[in-house]
């Protein structure tokens, strides 16, 4: 039976991406397949939308053995993870590493400063990037730094923004430096970072691929806000948080965190010091320079025994680390808690959602 390529090429885009480097062997033009930008783009677009795709990429570093592992469990109801074989990388090459992204099924891993690389697990393509040429501000030292991580379809590029806090004569100094996958190297960005990203800040993320968005607050006023750059335009936005919530800090310490929902960004309010935590969740679907784009959907809880929210699973699953240290599952319709025997040291544990994809990290995708 005959079908027409634009149909093949239909049904190849909805299958995983073990099957289709399985099937480079039925015929040539199945071989290309694979290192077609075309059909690279489309099977991930495609391929993601399809329920249950999806994964869940667990960090934590052991408690017992103080190892950094990474494990993947797919989204199929077997609840199972698996290893993920980068350990002589992490544990040698990093102290502490950031899990970042995904982006286009791309993970960037952050052992700051200047210790980053790119992985495609789906494909276990790996790459460290190179350490940056550019000069750092004289008689400066690097005390410490911040990633931003996103994709430019213009150029279909990768590019990774180095943030480092480098403090000369007692003042803090933003130096910023940009890398490039298309050309495999860095270049300094010299325009000024109109906001302060939290020095602590371990909540941000990729939005809709080409944005990375950090919890900054403003230079003049102080004011919170999520502070992002568009990866493409290389432009930053300021977007003011909603009116109404706690102020970071005071009787109950109120903090904040940054999470993705599907496509929108969710803002949580939560209290460290209650045993019994209810987090507020605000949503917003579109970056902008006023606070009426944030609307509040819910309060999860009060949920006992918890220490921070990690993200969430299937929509309707809040991920989230417990006080001892183990990765649970809430499902706020039941109130149900699910456990998975998954533990790391307190507040190393990272969650993220990923979508496999055929995005190579070791050729030049642009010229694919």
């Amino acid at each position: 039976m005959y079908l027409p390529e634009d149909i093949i090429l239909e049904i190849l885009s909805r299958l995983p991406v073990k099957s289709l480097i399985r099937f480079r062997c039925v015929c040539k033009s199945w071989n290309t397949l694979p290192n077609n930008s075309r059909f690279i783009t489309n099977h991930f677009r495609t391929f993601s939308s399809i329920e249950g795709s999806e994964f869940l990429l667990v960090s934590r570093r052991e408690v017992t053995t103080n190892k950094r592992v990474v494990s993947l469990m797919k989204n199929d109801g077997n609840d199972t993870f698996v290893d993920q074989n980068l350990q002589l990388f992490l544990n040698v090459e990093f102290g502490h590493v950031r899990l970042i992204g995904p982006c286009n099924g791309v993970i960037c891993l952050y052992g700051f400063p200047d210790n980053i690389a790119l992985w495609n697990p789906m494909l276990r393509d790996f790459k460290i990037l190179p350490r940056s040429q550019v000069p750092r501000p004289s008689g400066s030292k690097v005390r410490g730094g911040d990633l931003g991580f996103g994709f430019d379809s213009t150029t279909r590029t990768f590019k990774v923004m180095q943030i480092l806090f480098c403090i000369s004569t007692d003042r803090l100094i933003y130096h910023v430096e940009i890398y490039y996958s298309n050309t495999n190297s860095w270049r300094k960005f010299e325009r000024v970072i109109p906001a302060n990203i939290m020095f602590i800040n371990i909540w941000s993320m990729v939005y809709k691929n080409e944005t990375f968005c950090w919890w900054a607050n403003d230079w003049e006023n102080y004011d919170e806000m999520i502070l992002s750059f568009d990866m493409r335009k290389e432009i930053f936005k300021k977007t003011p948080f909603p009116c109404g919530i706690e102020v970071i800090g005071g009787e109950n310490k109120k903090t904040r965190a940054i999470l993705p929902i599907k496509e929108s960004i969710s803002l949580i309010v939560y209290s460290t010091k209650k045993i019994d935590k209810v987090f507020d969740i605000w949503i917003m679907n579109e970056l902008g320079e006023n606070r009426e784009g944030w609307i509040k959907v819910s309060s999860i809880g009060p949920i006992s025994g918890v220490e921070r929210p990690l993200g969430f699973w299937n929509v309707n699953e809040f991920v989230l680390e417990s006080s001892g240290g183990e990765l649970i599952m809430y499902d706020p319709k039941n109130r149900n808690i699910k456990k998975y025997g998954i533990y790391g040291k307190r507040n190393r544990l990272e969650a993220l959602v990923y979508k496999e994809s055929l995005f190579p990290v070791n050729e030049d995708y642009a010229n694919l």
